[in-house]
Order: structure tokens, then C-alpha cells, then sequence
């Protein structure tokens, strides 16, 4: 007998196409954006913090490890902002610290822009440089916060690698030749469509993801094609179709009460009792849930509610792979295999 279908982990390498109106590349880009295509995202942030001479680049406390060694890249000092346990910013605190020369790196979490609790302070700091890191976000159903945005297609789409940077003003540009191995992970997940053989392509994928660095090498070919032939709209829907669905099935686990985001999520967040423990579980159900993240580059001492959540966030997938039946399985298996915590 074989094994189940898997739900989760590395996205199948999306086929070559003719360019489409309405792509992924489309949407990111807008009317008029300017873009520079670095392999990954910490190659692009380093790059632009170098370019504009940053002193400082201030960072969320719930942030991967990655991001902080982009900043570091570039020279900058590295500091971070306390978010509480539902990713909220202090945006108080963080104004009291700004100075001139400084960055601040905004994530929008799970693909969600906090606009509005960041814009009176985007326009009380008109000097400093703001970038917003969509890596998480596909579509966010809100205008641009920075002047500079960054994508990483690889977390969203059957693509290899990018780190996009898209701004209004120039911006720089990646040096030497793109390496064309990096999609042999995605190739092989292809070759596994149904996900029951991870051992063909997880080992590569890690394997890959930690050689990657913050060099300014830029993105593949293929990858760029494929962000142009692939149609955002339909994306888009799936993803919030499917958080639609889980939020109705585990209102009591959601890391936030939001049943109709107008984004379209990188995953379905919810707070368990062990995220560790939980994952493991799941995973024995073929249901790959990443961590974002299990570990954060940020003191625990000064930042404990993003430590906090660290150590109790799980992603559920709820991408455009999906659909009613496997979210119908991922929530049977949550309520039978995990528990939130207490108090939350």
C-alpha cells in the first residue's frame, strides 16, 4: 500500500510558460516600480543597505535568521523592535531610538501589512529608509509602506531562488553569474507529485537553502520566466479561500481572530502548546508545517513575547496546491493531535 499524499514542504518547479498579463512579477512590480533580481532576499537587503550607506538597520524581534544576517552583511549595526504575541509593533519605543543614518526593516508577517500601525511613524521619519519585507507576502491588499519593497518568490511559488528588490528609485544590481543548480530540489519534487517521497527532495532543499548567501549574485532565469508566466490572480484566491476554511475549522488555535483576510497568506498560523512537539505530530499525518521560526536572532531577555511565540507557532499550509479536501484533513489532525497553550 502506498504511502498518503503529503501536504506542505518544497513547491514543485513551476513548468516554463509564455509571459502572462496580470503575473506574479506583474503584481509586485506595479505601474511603475523599478526592479533588481538577486538570488536571495539577504543578497538584496545587504546590497541595498551598502548602497544607501545604512549606520543602523532596526529589525522585528520575530524575524528569521536570515534577514539579520543580510543587515550584517553590509557592515550596519544590527537592532531589533519588540513586537507583543500577535505581532504587533511598538512603534513608541522604536521612535524613541531612531537616528539619522538608520533603516527600519518592516516583515509583513504570514503575508499581512500592518499599515496602519506603521504609517504615522513612516511619515514622522521621512529620512530614514524604510523597506518593507514582503518574502512572506504575495499580495498584500495594501499600498506600499517603504520606499523599497523585498520579495523572496521561493517561499510563494515552484521557483528556485530571487530576492527581488522593488522600488521607486534605483536599485542596485547584482554581480556575476546565477547558479542554474539550485532548482534540483523543485525538479524533484515535481517528479514526486503526490509528496509521498520527501526523502527525493527535502534533503535537497536544506541542503540548498544552507549554502545559500548574502554574495550579490543574481537570480536565475528561470526563476524570473516563471514569475512572469505565472497568473497572480487565481493564486492569490486559493490562498485566501483555503485561510477561510481553516479559520472556520480551528477558530480556538488561529494565531489571529481573522476569518476574510484581504491578503493572501504564506501559511495559517496558529499558537499550540509545543511547536517542536507539534510539528512532529503533524508530521507523522504527512502534513509538513514549517516553523517561522523556531529560533530568532533577538535576545529572549528583552524581547519575551516574541521568544514566547517562537516556541509555539506553527504554519499549516494553505497554499494554491490545496484545496477544500486537504484543509478538511489538516484540521481533523489539529484537533486530534495538538493543544494550544494556557494561558495565551
Amino acid at each position: 500500500m502506498s504511502a498518503p499524499s503529503g501536504i506542505g514542504g518544497v513547491m514543485p518547479a513551476l513548468p516554463a510558460g509564455p509571459p502572462v498579463h496580470g503575473s506574479l512579477l506583474d503584481l509586485w512590480l506595479g505601474p511603475d516600480g523599478r526592479l533588481s533580481a538577486f538570488a536571495t532576499a539577504r543578497a538584496a537587503l545587504a546590497a541595498l543597505l551598502r548602497s544607501r550607506d545604512v549606520r543602523r538597520a532596526w529589525l522585528p524581534a520575530y524575524a528569521c535568521d536570515s534577514l539579520a544576517l543580510g543587515a550584517a552583511a553590509c557592515g550596519a549595526e544590527v537592532d531589533f523592535y519588540a513586537l507583543d504575541r500577535q505581532l504587533r509593533p511598538d512603534v513608541e519605543a522604536l521612535a524613541k531610538a531612531l537616528a539619522p543614518g538608520d533603516a527600519v526593516i518592516v516583515v509583513d508577517h504570514f503575508g499581512c501589512a500592518l499599515v496602519e500601525a506603521w504609517r504615522p511613524l513612516r511619515a514622522r521619519f521621512a529620512d530614514i529608509l524604510w523597506i518593507e519585507d514582503r518574502a512572506q507576502a504575495l499580495d498584500t491588499g495594501q499600498p506600499p509602506l517603504g520606499e523599497t519593497r523585498l520579495f523572496s518568490p521561493r517561499k510563494l511559488a515552484g521557483v528556485a531562488d530571487g530576492g527581488l528588490l522593488v522600488g521607486d528609485t534605483p536599485p542596485p544590481m547584482p554581480q556575476g553569474a546565477a547558479d542554474e543548480s539550485v532548482w534540483a530540489p523543485e525538479e524533484a519534487r515535481a517528479s514526486d507529485p503526490k509528496g509521498r517521497h520527501p526523502e527525493r527532495w527535502f534533503p535537497q532543499h536544506q541542503a540548498r537553502e544552507s549554502a545559500f548567501t548574502a554574495a550579490p549574485a543574481p537570480a536565475t532565469a528561470r526563476t524570473m520566466a516563471a514569475l512572469r508566466s505565472l497568473p497572480a490572480a487565481p493564486v492569490a484566491a486559493r490562498r485566501r479561500a483555503n485561510w477561510r476554511r481553516l479559520a472556520d475549522l480551528l477558530p480556538g488555535f488561529a494565531l489571529w481572530p481573522l476569518t476574510d483576510p484581504a491578503f493572501a497568506p504564506l501559511a495559517f498560523p496558529i499558537v499550540v502548546e509545543d511547536a517542536g512537539a507539534a510539528q512532529a505530530a503533524l508530521a507523522e499525518e504527512r502534513i509538513w508545517s514549517p516553523r517561522h521560526w523556531a529560533s530568532l536572532p533577538s535576545d529572549p531577555d528583552r524581547f519575551p513575547d516574541c521568544h514566547w511565540l517562537a516556541a509555539r507557532c506553527l504554519s499549516l499550509p494553505c497554499d494554491q496546491r490545496y484545496g477544500e479536501v486537504e484543509m478538511v484533513r489538516i484540521a481533523d489532525a489539529v484537533r486530534r493531535r495538538l493543544r494550544t497553550p494556557q494561558p495565551r
